[in-house]
């Protein structure tokens, strides 16, 4: 099934809404440099292989979604369709040419 991003921010709008009023851009970019924060942690401690009980690649997992809830939310406080902004990011990202020679052939 492909995933509706509009109908996503739609629905999470809706929620946001309901369940945090009036949210404040700032206020969700707290809660997005926390989320930043776990997905730092679980790479850094699987990276290390250091507390292997735990499950790093579901907090990954779970902390790059939560920072995509917490991006739509920023989005949706600011007035912004996230498809658009992807569009129009990706429409300049794609346009660069990112591989660098150090010693370039003649």
């Amino acid at each position: 099934m492909q995933f509706d991003l509009d109908l996503f921010q739609s629905e999470h709008r809706e929620w946001q809404d309901k369940n945090f009023p009036g949210w404040e851009p700032w206020e969700v970019l707290l809660g997005l440099g926390e989320e930043v924060g776990e997905l730092f942690h679980a790479h850094l401690k699987q990276y290390q292989g250091i507390r292997m009980n735990e499950n790093h690649d579901a907090h990954a997992r779970d902390s790059v979604g939560d920072i995509v809830v917490f991006l739509v939310g920023y989005c949706n406080a600011r007035g912004w369709l996230l498809s658009d902004v992807l569009n129009e990011t990706w429409n300049h990202v794609k346009q660069r040419e990112w591989r660098v020679r150090a010693n370039p052939d003649p």
